[in-house]
């Protein structure tokens, strides 16, 4: 980053939401991760459920407390060529998601050093019902897929 910058991305990162790994079948990377680290079924949620058709599936798996995989299903053909063509860095992981504080303040300081939102939120933050989210277009973070969530308030 420019070191002219007051702040950094390290200044607003209040923990590891996720990392997330694509996956070719869910069931059964949801069995491996159980039978791995031992999780229950109620560590364990699928977004949409399985018998919702969707074009992407994703499952949340809280591994240790802490830490959750997500695990990626892409069903559509589309997101299958643009899922299985991405990772973060040289490795496998899909990508690294953090929780922040002050989302738009971070963006603006990012932005000073031309690290902008990208991949599949190229128009800025997307509210759901728990959080705010956006990507970092990979391009300026040296590959590095970043995810930032930022917690909807209470």
């Amino acid at each position: 980053m420019n070191l002219f910058s007051s702040e950094r991305l390290s200044d607003y990162i209040t923990g590891l939401a996720h990392i997330g790994y694509v996956v070719d079948e869910l069931a059964s990377a949801i069995a491996e991760l159980q039978r791995v680290y031992g999780v229950p079924d109620s560590a364990v949620r699928v977004v949409p459920p399985f018998d919702t058709e969707a074009p992407t599936r994703f499952a949340f798996v809280d591994v240790a407390p802490g830490i959750q995989f997500e695990l990626i299903q892409p069903i559509a053909e589309a997101f299958k060529t643009q899922l299985f063509a991405r990772t973060s860095g040289p490795g496998g992981i899909n990508h690294l998601a953090y929780w922040v504080r002050d989302l738009d303040q971070l963006l603006e300081q990012l932005a000073l050093d031309a690290v902008l939102p990208g991949y599949v939120t190229p128009d800025g933050p997307v509210t759901t019902s728990a959080y705010r989210m956006v990507y970092l277009d990979p391009s300026q973070t040296g590959g590095h897929l970043i995810e930032l969530l930022e917690p909807l308030a209470e």
